[in-house]
């Protein structure tokens, strides 16, 4: 599917393009084609806009990069601070520059604009699927823009409206404008480096062969600079796990807190993120109901301290919002027993060293 909708793509814009031939005759004369030779034009500009330009310019920029690198062509993104139409007008005037392309993502699908510096001209092509279907309409885009740009090194025509007709004066994000050249680093100052995020979310853990697990609620609270290092602090808070013995029954209560970070890996709406960090479990006996003969002591809280691993991965549903999974281990220097004396000490419940949990829940990031 993803193959056809990029053929497909490609074929419109090449039908675009045999249309234009018509047209181009009719030009007014201050509007002809500049003199400035096809070759000595090695740029494609780009600009991405909307609330969904993040999720397309992870999965884009690599794809477009490596294509034109293998063309002898350099992808320039910028990001606009005024109107996109006065952005096009403005790079065009470039001698560098062959292609001007402006990709709006504010919709449910994408609308792509690719402009003729050397002409002046301009044609507009929807993608329906949009964010929806990231990495086929980012291959879209890819393949119209490849299509487009071997056109004009061949002498052929792709566009053949003016520029301010087809990219209109929608405003771009408010931003000073920034350049990226492919190779650089993605920064802008509409970008902020630190983002905060919450969660909210459901967490089982093990705990002994008595009471397999324990489930609870947890939040947390991290931030993450530049999209690439992500840390929080959180905790989660366990229903009692109900223990029955010959001796008696209670309820083990639960609870931990820490914190963890590590790198984020991202692509497209996914993200992945390996961390590491410390922990510290609380444990506390309550509601003892001692069997006849057998004498309960006041409960104590209990508490350890330990290091955690864990995988969280992250996919993002609308612009700020996530679902996320979370699967790790932790360890913890010692171990928990429960006993009782008669005569002589008989352990009946041990918690090990080892614990294993798995989490699911939403995040909320805020910019």
């Amino acid at each position: 599917m993803k193959l056809f909708h990029s053929i497909g793509m490609t074929m419109g814009l090449l039908l675009g393009s045999c249309l234009a031939c018509g047209n181009a005759r009719t030009e007014p004369a201050h509007e002809s084609v500049r003199t400035v030779p096809i070759a000595s034009r090695t740029e494609v500009i780009l600009a991405i806009v909307g609330s969904s330009g993040e999720g397309a310019r992870t999965s884009l920029l690599p794809l477009l990069d490596a294509q034109l690198r293998g063309m002898s062509l350099s992808l320039v993104e910028q990001r606009p601070s005024g109107s996109v139409s006065d952005w096009a007008t403005a790079a065009i005037r470039s001698e560098s520059v062959l292609l001007a392309i402006v990709l709006d993502t504010k919709g449910s699908g994408w609308r792509l604009v690719v402009v003729d510096a050397a002409r002046r001209r301009a044609i507009a092509r929807e993608l329906p699927g949009g964010s929806e279907h990231d990495a086929a309409s980012s291959e879209a885009v890819a393949s119209i823009v490849i299509s487009a740009a071997s056109a004009l090194r061949e002498g052929l025509e792709v566009a053949s409206a003016p520029v301010a007709a087809v990219v209109g004066d929608a405003p771009s994000r408010p931003a000073d404008e920034t350049v990226v050249k492919t190779g650089e680093p993605l920064l802008n100052g509409a970008e902020r480096s630190i983002v905060v995020h919450g969660s909210l979310g459901w967490r089982i853990a093990s705990l002994a062969s008595a009471a397999p697990t324990t489930q609870g609620a947890t939040m947390a609270l991290g931030l993450a600079w530049r999209n690439r290092v992500e840390a929080h602090a959180f905790g989660s808070i366990f229903w009692p796990a109900s223990i029955h013995s010959a001796y008696g029954g209670f309820r083990v209560n639960r609870a931990l807190a820490g914190i963890a970070s590590g790198p984020v890996f991202g692509a497209g709406g996914f993200s992945v993120s390996p961390e590491g960090g410390v922990l510290v479990e609380r444990l506390r006996r309550s509601g003892t109901l001692p069997a006849q003969g057998v004498t309960a002591n006041e409960a104590e809280p209990l508490y350890r301290f330990g290091g955690l691993v864990e995988v969280r991965l992250r996919r993002a549903l609308v612009p700020l919002l996530s679902v996320e999974l979370v699967a790790g281990g932790s360890y913890f220097g010692r171990s928990v027993q429960f006993s009782v004396r008669n005569g002589e000490r008989s352990p009946f419940l041990e918690i090990g060293p080892v614990v294993g949990f798995v989490q699911l829940g939403i995040d909320i990031a805020t910019q």
